[in-house]
């Protein structure tokens, strides 16, 4: 993912600043506690940001299952999240992988800022609603052309 290229380094130089300030409070006088609870609660965030966020990725995309009819994408996600959406009604944008062993189709507008899409960072925006999106899916041959005969 493109946000990933911005991440990755970015939650890296997150953690250095944040270990650096905790190291700095270890040595401080007085009230170095609080400092110290502080740095971990932005330790913490930047290794989320770095490695716990595709934990979280991995775990939606095995309980994650996709379909498509002849009128409606439809997503459910573990037990209880079901989304869906009439596809002749919405734009379905569509993007590939690199090598094109993978497909992205995202149907409509959410109010979801798009570089939270599928990244593990979603609840950055708790009040914004993402499209219905099939993410990462692994037969861009037999996804696409059952996509041009629905719309």
């Amino acid at each position: 993912m493109p946000f990933d290229a911005f991440l990755v380094p970015f939650s890296i130089l997150w953690c250095a600043i944040a270990m650096y300030f905790m190291w700095l409070a270890l040595f401080q006088a007085g009230d170095r506690w609080w400092f110290l609870f502080v740095g971990l609660f932005f330790v913490v965030m930047g290794l989320y940001q770095m490695a716990g966020r595709f934990v979280v990725k991995a775990r939606r995309k095995r309980r994650t299952v996709y379909s498509l009819t002849d009128t409606r994408a439809i997503v459910l996600e573990g037990d209880r999240r079901i989304s869906e959406i009439r596809v002749k009604d919405v734009v379905a944008r569509v993007r590939k992988s690199g090598d094109g062993s993978h497909v992205e189709v995202v149907f409509g507008e959410g109010n979801l800022p798009g570089i939270y899409l599928n990244s593990g960072m979603e609840f950055f925006s708790p009040t914004s609603s993402a499209p219905v999106a099939f993410f990462d899916v692994p037969d861009p041959e037999g996804l696409l052309p059952v996509l041009e005969r629905v719309r």
